[in-house]
């Protein structure tokens, strides 16, 4: 299967993520804006050759891009004016700012931490969930992993990693998604839904390469 990015009427914003977290002439005022109408975009070359790590998130109508700090890996977190999003080794763990908020951290063992790009079949992990806007903390989510087939994004030929979760106490369950390069076992793209009522959110992570690598 090929799978390109979605391009179209979108919004983009950028944020640069530095000390004070400064704000660019063509940046979305708020994360919340993500879930809005098309307002304003950000040019292609900008999105398809970035000059630092970046995130591109995208929901059914809109995306934003967001510039990590130099030297970022791991634990990220991507802000906004009054929103926050954080990502650990490639998985949502904190969305905060929304209508609806969720807090899952990664487990300690959790595939995640120990090298997605090595999870077995049937790996099994439980996490704990917090929802906090409606009181709900300690929620138990279930996943189980599988590995699918070498997929092709763009030029490069990513391995699938399918996690699917379930949350028995407030009837939810979903299959998230994610694509790894199989040389660095980094994350380059995953669609996730991170709790009920939330979008799902597409992820893109661009990686700086090292010296006389390709990106």
């Amino acid at each position: 299967m090929t799978i390109s990015l979605r391009t179209g009427a979108v919004l983009c914003g950028l944020l640069m993520l530095t000390a004070c977290n400064s704000l660019t002439s063509d940046t979305i005022s708020s994360f919340r804006l993500l879930f809005d109408e098309d307002r304003n975009r950000i040019p292609a070359e900008r999105v398809n050759d970035p000059r630092a790590d970046t995130l591109l998130v995208s929901t059914a109508s809109a995306q934003g891009l967001f510039i990590a700090p130099p030297g970022s890996h791991g634990q990220i977190q991507w802000r906004g004016v009054t929103e926050q999003l954080e990502t650990n080794n490639g998985r949502i763990t904190q969305l905060v700012g929304m209508d609806v908020e969720v807090l899952v951290p990664l487990a300690a063992n959790d595939p995640f931490r120990s090298g997605l790009i090595g999870v077995a079949d049937g790996t099994r992990i439980s996490r704990l969930v917090d929802l906090p806007l409606t009181y709900q903390t300690g929620l138990h989510q279930e996943a189980v992993y599988y590995r699918g087939p070498l997929e092709a994004i763009g030029q490069q030929s990513l391995q699938r990693i399918d996690e699917h979760i379930r949350m028995e106490q407030i009837g939810f369950q979903t299959t998230n998604y994610y694509w790894l390069d199989p040389e660095t076992g980094r994350v380059r793209r995953s669609i996730q839904n991170p709790a009920p009522g939330l979008p799902t959110f597409d992820l893109l992570f661009t990686h700086q390469p090292a010296r006389g690598k390709q990106p």
